[in-house]
């Protein structure tokens, strides 16, 4: 997985059709903002029920993806970009419906080459929505409800707090087609003070009484793929 951590053909294709993005027409350098401006306004509000606001395995970027592949595809709604990360760092990866907050996707990859796409991360005002119609801002009860089981997660109020480290092979444990599902939680700004018991490097329980009243919600949203092992002279050979 990327920095960040720790579904279908069918699906995929549906996706593909439903919101297969358009080429802008071609419009003079002078007024290549206004029509930029006007691309992003006409795109459609998302909706967590439409096939094409799922991400899967396979959809909006799959892992034979690599940066050329994406700009080829997604067109003037992708650009090559420094991404932001936990502890001020940022990651050269690639940023998908970077003007329309409702649709934003990161691409993270491995290599500096961008070609083994690693994780693709929604956040902030993102709508698209995953695996048992979880999205950003889903509950720990929805979590909950869509894994069938208990899980562990990272304490909160660090760099890295929040992560949900063990789907104790839950439902979500199990997403089709090859790809790792992530989730990452924070809690609510108008939650008041959080207890000590659930913050800082430690493991907790979804089940913990201290995490479920402080109402946790979903933050960050992913699926990523483990990193390709690296080639020897061995394989070369054969």
């Amino acid at each position: 997985m990327s920095r960040y951590l720790a579904s279908t053909a069918l699906l995929g294709l549906l996706a593909v059709v439903a919101c297969s993005p358009q080429k802008p027409a071609e419009t003079p350098a002078a007024s290549e903002a206004a029509s930029e401006e006007a691309v992003v306004s006409s795109l459609a509000p998302a909706d967590y029920t439409s096939l094409a606001n799922v991400m899967t395995c396979d959809w909006p970027v799959k892992k034979t993806d690599t940066a050329e592949s994406l700009l080829a595809i997604y067109k003037s709604y992708a650009q090559v970009a420094d991404i932001p990360g936990a502890e001020g760092i940022t990651q050269k990866g690639v940023v998908i419906y970077g003007n329309d907050p409702r649709r934003r996707v990161e691409v993270f990859f491995f290599d500096d080459a961008l070609t083994q796409v690693s994780t693709v991360l929604i956040r902030g005002d993102s709508q698209w929505s995953g695996p048992k119609g979880l999205h950003l801002n889903s509950t720990l009860a929805d979590i909950a409800a869509a894994n069938e089981k208990p899980f562990k997660l990272g304490g909160f109020g660090w760099d890295y707090g929040g992560y949900v480290t063990d789907l104790n092979r839950g439902r979500l444990a199990k997403v089709k087609g090859g790809c790792t599902f992530g989730l990452r939680l924070g809690l609510p700004e108008n939650g008041g003070p959080a207890p000590e018991a659930i913050l800082g490097e430690r493991t907790l329980l979804s089940t913990d009484s201290a995490v479920i009243a402080a109402n946790p919600v979903v933050q960050e949203m992913s699926v990523g793929w483990p990193k390709p092992k690296a080639e020897t002279d061995e394989d070369v050979d054969q």
